[in-house]
């Protein structure tokens, strides 16, 4: 033991030597002048619930709501059709004279057609709409939450799908959603979640008809600040 406390302090004694030597006639005491090294910019990363936002974005509900409203008149179109298709199916089978169900027959395969018509209609009307309706949604969260993040100076922003109200957070279906979706699904978060000013910037910027539209400012404490009209 003794020998190595003296080989310990023969190695400080040359290490000091060598030091010493190194920083030649620099004055005992003062240390060399250098900056001390600016602390890494932490990223400001904040969190979208995107099932929240399509919730309470009143204009992309306005725009569900009328394309439900052409599904059904296409609904309303084919109902008397296909009542009096069946109609005529039965009258057809009470039918004795060829002469008649033929005459019926002929009658029952216009109808048929027409609703075949009707039917390949409202699918191509209504997959244009929806699929309009879509991307012009998308379009319009995308560029809310890329000016919010320019005007936030964030560095990221990730969605996220998960319940609208935590009342329905204890539902299989939302459990389901949370541990099998591919997205981000956080278990925890503090004071990252800009949700609710996605939802008031997206309503502000894009709103619905009057009677549809129902939005209140929520309280962010100041940090994430929703943006005004798309410039």
């Amino acid at each position: 033991m003794k020998k190595f406390v003296i080989g310990l302090s023969a190695l400080v004694a040359m290490v000091a030597l060598t030091v010493g030597d190194s920083f030649g006639q620099m004055p005992m005491g003062t240390a060399p002048n250098t900056a001390p090294a600016p602390a890494p910019a932490r990223p400001r990363i904040a969190l979208v619930n995107i099932a929240k936002v399509m919730r309470e974005f009143n204009k992309a509900n306005a725009d569900g709501q009328n394309i439900n409203k052409k599904r059904q008149e296409y609904m309303d179109k084919a109902k008397p059709l296909s009542e009096k298709l069946a109609a005529l199916s039965r009258q057809i089978q009470q039918t004795v004279n060829p002469t008649e169900k033929e005459k019926l027959q002929k009658e029952a395969v216009g109808l048929n057609r027409q609703l075949e018509d009707l039917n390949q209609e409202a699918q191509r009307v209504l997959g244009e709409l929806t699929d309009h309706t879509l991307v012009e949604v998308y379009q319009s969260i995308k560029q809310v939450i890329n000016d919010i993040a320019v005007t936030n100076n964030l560095d990221l922003v990730m969605c996220y799908p998960d319940s609208p109200n935590p009342e329905d957070d204890k539902k299989p279906v939302v459990a389901q959603m949370k541990l099998q979706s591919p997205a981000l699904t956080p278990f925890y978060h503090r004071g990252m979640d800009i949700t609710e000013v996605v939802v008031v910037t997206l309503n502000r910027r894009h709103p619905a008809p009057p009677v549809n539209t129902s939005s209140t400012a929520p309280s962010n404490n100041g940090q994430i600040q929703p943006t005004g009209a798309k410039q």
